[in-house]
């Protein structure tokens, strides 16, 4: 027998034994299995997109922008990320610059949050509570929505309830609670581990628009606790009833996940809009405002100006 066929045979006695071994390990999979497997593939996928360098700024968008709040009053902050692969359409207008992050925090308390169930320290199901006298005096006020209920009074939510109401309506006392359940250094530790280190959970919150903005890259690459915990934390944040800024002017039915923050002269929205083929982070913060409504204005302007870019490239 020749080399050459005997090189032949033993080839084609190898592929059939793999091909046999092969079978056998497929017939034992668990078809519902087969939806985490994928998963954890595009977890995989994205986990390399998000090791890419360091971002390049769109200077034809970064002047649109520009030129927009040129002659606005108040000062803003804007960062924008391309979530596409070597995505280069990126904005970053005082971008590293500390702002007030007003209710922007409780994106990472709801990591915070996630993390603490992941670890078992807390289910969905725990309930937290606090008397109504106790959430006034922290917060200075009565949150709205709260006005009817007496000093005396205890609230009451679980876990999974307190997260549903921060990412739906903002709910500072639920957020309260929730911070005091698992503690300001936790949301602290989060902040430190996902942005660049100019996110203080202190009074006041201060960050940055580009520490938002690494936050939520992170989170579209489900990489905040776990792909489990980001899906879910954004499928809360699509579910905003506050959408007077980044969605405003965006056509409808565009899917966004995002959050909103507001104080006195201070006007912030930060979010994830997932336009087909070419999703993308944008955070828009501002300060010293004389007119908050017309912040408002302004930052729904903003969205408007990178969503018409991003649309037409």
């Amino acid at each position: 027998m020749s080399r050459f066929l005997s090189s032949f045979l033993f080839k084609l006695i190898l592929t059939v034994v793999i091909s046999i071994f092969i079978g056998f390990q497929v017939a034992k999979i668990n078809p519902d299995s087969i939806g985490i497997e994928f998963k954890e593939a595009e977890y995989s996928f994205r986990k390399i997109l998000a090791s890419q360098p360091e971002m390049t700024t769109d200077n034809k968008l970064q002047s649109r922008v520009g030129s927009y709040l040129e002659e606005k009053e108040g000062e803003y902050s804007v960062y924008v990320k391309d979530l596409k692969p070597e995505g280069k359409r990126n904005v970053c207008i005082r971008c590293e610059e500390t702002f007030e992050a007003a209710s922007l925090y409780k994106l990472f308390l709801m990591a915070a949050s996630y993390q603490a169930v992941y670890e078992g320290k807390l289910t969905q199901d725990s309930e937290i509570s606090a008397k109504m006298s106790h959430l006034k005096a922290v917060y200075g006020d009565v949150d709205f929505g709260y006005e009817s209920f007496s000093d005396e009074e205890v609230i009451a939510y679980t876990v999974g309830e307190s997260l549903d109401r921060i990412a739906s309506v903002s709910d500072n006392f639920a957020a309260l609670m929730l911070a005091e359940k698992i503690g300001w250094e936790s949301i602290q530790d989060i902040a430190d581990e996902t942005g660049q280190g100019k996110t203080s959970i202190q009074n006041p919150i201060t960050t940055s628009s580009k520490d938002v903005g690494l936050f939520l890259e992170k989170l579209y690459n489900g990489e905040i606790v776990s792909l489990e915990s980001s899906e879910q934390i954004l499928d809360m944040l699509t579910k905003s009833k506050l959408n007077n800024r980044i969605p405003a002017r965006l056509p409808e039915g565009v899917k966004i996940a995002h959050k909103t923050g507001e104080l006195s002269r201070v006007r912030n929205d930060a979010g994830i809009v997932f336009l087909e083929g070419n999703p993308y982070v944008i955070v828009l913060m501002s300060k010293n405002l004389k007119g908050e409504d017309e912040g408002v204005e302004n930052l729904a302007e903003i969205s408007k100006i990178v969503y018409e870019y991003y649309n037409a490239n």
